[in-house]
């Protein structure tokens, strides 16, 4: 009975151990968000990057923000981000940031761009929060707990993919050279395509869309996010089916809703 009773405290501890990581992260959140709004509807300083994406001034600014936040708060913990890291990906405590998930939106003036700022602990994401500052929605997930957005705890949808909806990312010339698409398209799937894999991903979460699937997408878009979909009872992997492993750089992944996942999983093999 001793046994059982120390296994569950320490059990206990470790399910709880990141609620300052969470808020932390929250106010750090809402922080982009502002920025984010800020420049939303004036000069976003827009800059073409060597990959050619685009860039602005707001996705610099939140980047820094959040180095600048998290080396105060956690000072010993390195961050990721796409436009400005002051650490690189191996074992450890790794922040993950997209300061703008969706730029490509954002420029155009589509609110689907989001904030994204997830912790991960040995190649394994903890805690993740991604934030829509546009519909003031705040998701928020913990390793072996249930996500939420704001105060509603999130649950995936029971959809097969004949009655659902599967996201995918890119211009059309660049989704007709993958596999799926051509094969799902065959199969007369139906797709939603729009700029930003965390909403996407978010709305995976919501039950919204049973399933997203992207070949390009990469650590820093997916390591919030995971937990909440996790937590939501999502499943997300690599897009060969493997587990993913965020100690070092990957593109391409599969998140849904459980039921579809092995239907899409031989889509793409």
């Amino acid at each position: 009975m001793r046994v059982y009773q120390q296994y569950f405290f320490c059990y206990d501890c470790i399910m709880s151990n990141f609620d300052k990581e969470l808020k932390a992260a929250i106010n750090i959140a809402k922080e982009a968000g502002a920025v984010m709004l800020k420049y939303f509807d004036i000069d976003q300083q827009v800059e073409i990057k060597k990959d050619n994406t685009q860039v602005t001034i707001a996705d610099k600014l939140i980047n820094s923000l959040v180095i600048e936040r998290l080396s105060k708060i956690f000072s010993s913990d390195g961050v990721i981000g796409e436009e400005e890291s002051n650490t690189d990906y191996g074992g450890g405590r790794k922040w993950f940031c997209d300061p703008i998930d969706g730029t490509a939106a954002y420029v155009w003036g589509v609110p689907t761009a989001m904030f994204s700022l997830g912790l991960v602990i040995d190649g394994k994401p903890v805690m993740g929060v991604a934030y829509d500052p546009f519909l003031n929605r705040m998701y928020r997930g913990k390793v072996g707990e249930k996500s939420f957005c704001n105060d509603k705890i999130l649950s995936v949808s029971n959809s097969d993919l004949k009655s659902g909806i599967v996201a995918v990312s890119g211009g059309v010339k660049s989704l007709l050279k993958t596999k799926y698409f051509q094969r799902m398209i065959d199969d007369k799937i139906r797709f939603a395509c729009f700029s930003g894999a965390v909403y996407k991903c978010c709305l995976v979460a919501r039950g919204r869309f049973v399933g997203y699937v992207e070949d390009g997408v990469r650590a820093h878009d997916l390591a919030a996010v995971h937990s909440i979909l996790e937590g939501a009872g999502a499943k997300i992997t690599s897009i060969n089916g493997k587990e993913l492993d965020y100690s070092k750089p990957f593109r391409g992944a599969i998140a849904s809703n459980k039921i579809v996942h092995d239907q899409i999983l031989k889509y793409c093999s």
